[in-house]
């Protein structure tokens, strides 16, 4: 059977609801590993090429519709009138409901205030002190195992780098590490170990005596600042201060070591790129406007907040629509050959960040954090491949991610 594709008399099928016609029915789980020996990205643009419409229904994870083209992705992420950020995953019942967290979840303008303080945190005045401590880690790390001519690329470095830098912003002991990345997993790609209200309870087990002690205490870390902020004129309560704060963690702690992989395991494939960015540095500013627009990686979700038309059908309220950012990127609406990876692309489109009043607001760390990555990296090794020819494996989910794998070069 294609990719996408679900028999109508599948035992699935039964879930449909009456405002699904038949043809909108596909066989798409978002938490379903992508199949060994497929691309992710290349998944994604197949997938969009199989399915008759650009609006889907799949009966997985308590049924919801799929946005699979760019503009339809693009309209159900920033149109709040119509497609609320009240619950933003899937399951509805489960993961959604647990993760009633701010400011995503709220609605503009509600959302605003609460938005603000992790504008203040997280933009480019208020990081440019970390620029120095980012730059000594990477080196550090990449000093580490450049004369052993290999490295375990995500569990050597992508998983070390941002995840400790953004420990440091925060001001949490590095070994409670472990602990928070995989309590940020389990909402982003669950491995079954634990239940959504299992997840929550333990961030907000960890997080109480934290913002406890750091209310109003003069603390200088993000957490120290958040909490002690005011929001229109009165202190956060408890549960918005756990609520802004596990936010953060789970953010802060998943895309960009996801980012990097995807960026590198394309690196090490792709020698010509390689050789062109090694012979001239300059490149890496263009090169990682490419790589954002080439590698989006998060799958998020928005309500419906009344009977609506929409893509031909109409949405219930209630249903829920996912909205891949992924799909923006590999639509051949917003430019030839998505896959293809190009040096001076005009008019590149792409809402890898998101799009409208909830854009992430951890993006210009992001930018940050890549471009010294490629500048260092490309300065102590500039060549490189990947360890053999084994195909690389890749996670699905709310943020996709390229499971672990070994680079070498020569010494």
């Amino acid at each position: 059977m294609e990719i996408g594709a679900l028999n109508p008399s599948d035992v699935l099928a039964h879930a449909r609801p009456a405002n699904v016609p038949e043809d909108r029915v596909f066989d798409f789980d978002i938490y379903r590993d992508i199949p060994e020996g497929i691309d992710f990205h290349q998944f994604w643009f197949d997938l969009m090429k199989t399915v008759p419409h650009p609006l889907m229904w799949t009966p997985h994870n308590g049924g919801h519709w799929v946005s699979l083209r760019g503009e339809a992705s693009d309209v159900v992420m920033s149109d709040s009138e119509r497609f609320s950020n009240h619950t933003v995953l899937v399951p509805k019942e489960t993961a959604g409901e647990a993760y009633r967290l701010i400011p995503l979840s709220l609605d503009p303008p509600e959302h605003r205030p609460f938005r603000n303080l992790l504008n203040e945190n997280l933009g480019p005045k208020p990081l440019k002190p970390m620029e120095g401590a980012i730059v000594d880690l990477t080196v550090e790390l990449i000093e580490s195992f450049a004369s052993k001519g290999e490295c375990n690329f995500v569990h050597d470095f992508a998983e070390q780098l941002p995840v400790t830098i953004f420990m440091m912003l925060v001001d949490l002991p590095l070994a409670d590490l472990p602990k928070l990345k995989h309590l940020a997993d389990q909402f982003t790609r669950p491995d079954g170990s634990m239940t959504y209200p299992e997840v929550l309870t333990a961030f907000r087990d960890y997080l109480t005596p934290v913002i406890a002690e750091r209310r109003n205490g003069g603390g200088e870390d993000m957490i120290s600042r958040m909490v002690s902020s005011r929001i229109d004129g009165r202190e956060l309560t408890d549960i918005e201060a756990l609520n802004i704060c596990t936010q953060v963690l789970v953010g802060g702690l998943d895309t960009v070591v996801n980012m990097l992989g995807f960026t590198f395991s394309y690196l090490a494939r792709d020698q010509k790129l390689r050789q062109a960015i090694a012979a001239d540095p300059a490149l890496i500013n263009d090169a990682l406007l490419e790589f954002f627009r080439r590698f989006p990686v998060v799958s998020s979700a928005r309500e419906v907040r009344d009977d609506v038309e929409f893509e031909g059908v109409t949405l219930a309220k209630g249903d829920m629509v996912m909205s891949p950012t992924i799909v923006v990127a590999m639509d051949t609406d917003a430019g030839e050959d998505p896959l293809d990876f190009r040096l001076n692309r005009p008019g590149r489109k792409h809402s890898t960040f998101g799009k409208g009043s909830h854009t992430c607001p951890g993006a210009h760390l992001a930018r940050m954090e890549m471009k010294i990555v490629l500048r260092e990296w490309f300065a102590r090794i500039p060549e490189f491949r990947l360890a053999d020819d084994a195909p690389l494996s890749y996670t699905n989910g709310i943020v996709g991610s390229v499971k672990p794998f070994r680079l070498v070069w020569d010494v």
